[in-house]
């Protein structure tokens, strides 16, 4: 998946001005959860790592990315990522309003609508701490059952 020529620009930017920031940390990435659906542990021997999860045709999901920093000997705190974008396939999602407005600044959310049967994925992309992170839901959206 290329990015364009603005996205990859502001993704270097950002981790230009974030270098200061990552010192303290010895990691960062994204906690990527799913309201009211247990997604597991990521397969981590994928690049990026990957989801997994069964919709049925119509369903909504609410997918959440929320920035965590690993600190050196603490233990894992949200903290504001710099930039981050969910992408899908809108031949098979629908875009929905949130149901609730977030004002904690350290999540990403968006709302989808599953409208066609198949197998798709939904990726997010995002920069936290200067560390660029990508993660895959990779979503079968069966026929609803009758």
């Amino acid at each position: 998946m290329h990015l364009p020529i603005r996205r990859r620009t502001f993704i270097a930017v950002a981790l230009l001005l974030t270098s200061a920031s990552v010192a303290w940390a010895s990691s960062a990435g994204f906690a990527i959860r799913v309201e009211g659906i247990d997604l597991g542990k990521a397969d981590e021997s994928k690049e990026p790592p990957q989801f997994r999860v069964t919709l049925q045709q119509g369903q909504t999901i609410s997918l959440i990315a929320q920035g965590m920093a690993y600190p050196r000997g603490g233990a894992p705190s949200p903290t504001e990522p710099e930039a981050g974008a969910w992408l899908f396939d809108d031949a098979v999602f629908r875009l929905q309003p949130p149901t609730k407005k977030h004002d904690d600044k350290t999540v990403i959310p968006i709302r989808l609508i599953a409208e066609k049967v198949g197998i798709a994925r939904v990726r997010f992309v995002g920069i936290v701490l200067g560390y660029e992170k990508r993660y895959d839901l990779i979503v079968e959206v069966i026929a609803t059952k009758k």
